[in-house]
């Protein structure tokens, strides 16, 4: 097959690639600076000759509390619903296959037993809406799409000079240069390792499952940030001094979900969140 992977420079999409490019299949590897999939005709021209079997989109603005400023939701909106229209839409004419990856943020964050695939979008954030809309907007383009929604990824390092660190990378870093550490006890949601949730993205496109909605997320419990942070610090006896907190401690400008762990109904489960940290924190 032949693929093609945007946003290829961050933490997932760099996984995509190198997932793909090990079972033996060709990777067209985009970052912004090859498409700017804002671009309609650009998209479409690319896609038009490259002749690609399947899409990956992992190009995304996730700077949610930025997301708040009109300026920077105008940028968001492009990047995270238009972008995604363009390229479901070129996929389609190629009769390609499309995968967009999207996020429990579409959801209000009020269900503490989790959401399921077919549960109702409804944001809270300027950032979620975005989000939503692209989800929307792939699902009228129709084709043979997969909205792939996920949560809190962790894994190696972005290639990109605009790309966050990580909530481990972060937690590890302050843990080893401040004498004690306060973490929001709030937030649940299903984090994620990205090689995990490339693999499952590669066994999607490679195998024949049903176009739709799925939630990739490694197995076991929503957590909260503190209770994450409780399990990588004691896989690496990390001693620390940390207490939990409110995120009242932490204003911040957009609102996030409560309670949003995502529930796998579709598709096979990834391995547990233990064992994914474990692989990590060893790499």
């Amino acid at each position: 097959m032949k693929i093609l992977v945007t946003g290829s420079k961050g933490a997932l999409g760099q996984d995509v690639a190198d997932i793909f490019a090990g079972h033996g299949h060709e990777v067209i590897a985009l970052d912004r600076e090859r498409l700017d999939i804002t671009d309609r005709e650009a998209v479409i021209k690319l896609v038009a000759e490259q002749k690609p079997d399947a899409i990956v989109n992992c190009a995304a603005y996730n700077l949610v509390d930025k997301v708040e400023e009109s300026e920077i939701y105008t940028k968001a909106y492009a990047i995270n619903a238009l972008g995604p229209s363009y390229l479901a839409e070129a996929a389609r004419e190629q009769q390609a296959t499309f995968v967009h990856v999207s996020t429990d943020y579409v959801f209000p964050g009020e269900k503490p037993e989790g959401y399921i695939e077919i549960d109702e979008r409804r944001p809270i954030s300027r950032y979620g809406e975005t989000k939503a809309a692209g989800e929307e907007l792939v699902e009228q383009a129709g084709g043979k799409y997969f909205i792939v929604r996920t949560s809190k990824l962790f894994g190696r390092p972005a290639n990109s000079a605009e790309a966050k660190e990580s909530f481990v990378s972060l937690m590890l870093r302050l843990a080893a240069s401040k004498p004690e550490l306060s973490i929001v006890d709030e937030e649940v949601g299903c984090p994620t390792y990205t090689l995990d949730l490339s693999q499952g993205i590669y066994q999607l496109v490679s195998s024949n499952f049903e176009p739709g909605i799925y939630h990739l997320v490694n197995s076991g419990l929503g957590v909260t940030w503190y209770q994450f942070a409780e399990e990588f610090f004691n896989l690496k006896n990390v001693s620390t001094p940390r207490k939990p907190v409110s995120s009242k401690d932490f204003p911040k400008p957009a609102a996030r979900p409560r309670f949003a762990a995502l529930l796998n109904t579709k598709f096979p489960q990834l391995r547990s969140r233990i064992d994914a940290l474990n692989d990590f924190l060893q790499s």
